[in-house]
């Protein structure tokens, strides 16, 4: 009976629980990521692209407001599950790393300057910040939003300037610090977009190499 039951609450999350447009793939996939969100959302894998040789472009599809995506440098930039080998998460255009509140990994961030002057992942460098875990991060106003209160990295918290009239969020120009979930990994990373060839938010777009 509860196998039967299992096989019944998986074929209805199938059916009917989804977040965000899918471009196909594995499904179990992205029946597993459902049921460790708490049902609440699935998130189809091959939504993230990831190009280039050396220094990497990654763009994220975080367009469904209630998913986080699991992101794992570490592998060239996949999309995985929150039980996999991630090291960086996003949700609109929230972001976190795999480390304190945010998971049980050995992650963390920091930013290199405050983007006066601007700094890029060329002068990020293994020590160069100390670096944060995530915790509790609460805001009101800006970003599109009323009041927010997410598990998220301090350092990425405030990656973007909000523009009121237009509410556009605009990267600042900064370099970011990403220690990987291993503890030992270590990746500069610089956010360069949050929309799409068509202008289309939640698509956080970052370029990053592993130092």
């Amino acid at each position: 009976m509860k196998t039967l039951y299992s096989i019944f609450i998986i074929l209805m999350a199938t059916l009917t629980v989804f977040c965000g447009p899918s471009t196909g793939g594995d499904d179990g996939l992205a029946i597993l990521a459902a049921l460790e969100e708490g049902g609440g959302c699935i998130k189809a894998p091959g939504e993230t692209t990831t190009t280039g040789s050396g220094t990497f472009t990654t763009v994220v599809n975080a367009t469904a407001s209630g998913c986080w995506v699991y992101i794992n440098l570490k592998a060239g930039g996949v999309e995985t599950t929150k039980s996999g080998s991630w090291d960086m998460r996003f949700k609109r255009f929230v972001m976190g790393t795999n480390s304190g509140t945010s998971g049980t990994g050995n992650g963390g961030s920091c930013r290199v300057g405050d983007g006066d002057p601007a700094t890029d992942i060329n002068d990020v460098t293994i020590g160069g910040c100390t670096i944060e875990l995530d915790s509790i991060q609460s805001q009101t106003g800006g970003g599109g939003f009323g009041t927010a209160t997410e598990s998220a990295s301090p350092s990425l918290w405030t990656w973007y300037n909000y523009n009121g009239t237009t509410h556009v969020l605009t990267p600042h120009p900064i370099g970011y610090l990403i220690q990987g979930s291993d503890g030992t990994s270590n990746f500069a990373v610089e956010i360069t977009d949050y929309y799409d060839n068509a202008g289309t938010s939640g698509f956080p777009t970052f370029i990053w190499k592993e130092l």
